[in-house]
């Protein structure tokens, strides 16, 4: 079965405190889960195009270009913006960084610690206060930190799918 499109998710933002560490644990595990999930591929499936998709190497590098944004967005929340940094829909700068041409390596060390600097401004904030939130642009709701990261967990999961169908192919 395909990976449902990104943009035809729905989410339900009902999460309460306890469901934290889970999130948290599933962010901090995302860069290991994908160096494991294509270890051993061939260079050959790492940079195929299905049906005019997204490589392998460009949703590992989609991953990486995005975490500056979900960072942004923490701020936003903390700070009380009444609407997130908005998201390039179009995806240009995944389609234009040729990632193609990079070295799966260099581009897993490379989420890992763009990763890491996420989780590290994550343990400096009140992740659980449920007073601040954001308007999330695309999806019109207002989003806590909490939903933000689950977001952002739930963002991994969809590219991880989405390589593992790639790497089956």
């Amino acid at each position: 079965m395909a990976t449902k499109k990104w943009f035809e998710r729905t989410f339900d933002f009902d999460l309460g405190p306890d469901d934290y560490a889970a999130i948290y644990r599933q962010m901090k595990q995302a860069p290991d889960l994908l160096r494991k999930t294509i270890n051993g591929v061939a260079e050959a499936v790492l940079v195929r195009k299905p049906e005019g998709g997204w490589s392998i190497k460009e949703h590992t590098g989609h991953l990486c270009i995005l975490e500056p944004l979900w960072r942004l967005r923490f701020h936003d929340i903390d700070e009380r913006n009444p609407v997130l940094t908005a998201a390039d829909l179009t995806n240009r700068a995944t389609t234009e960084a040729h990632l193609n041409q990079k070295s799966i390596s260099d581009l897993l060390d490379q989420f890992l610690a763009e990763r890491m600097t996420t989780l590290a401004l994550l343990d400096t904030m009140n992740m659980l206060d449920e007073s601040k939130t954001s308007l999330h642009p695309r999806l019109q709701r207002p989003m806590r930190m909490i939903d933000l990261a689950y977001f952002v967990a739930e963002h991994d999961v969809h590219h991880l799918h989405r390589i593992k169908e790639i790497a089956l192919l």
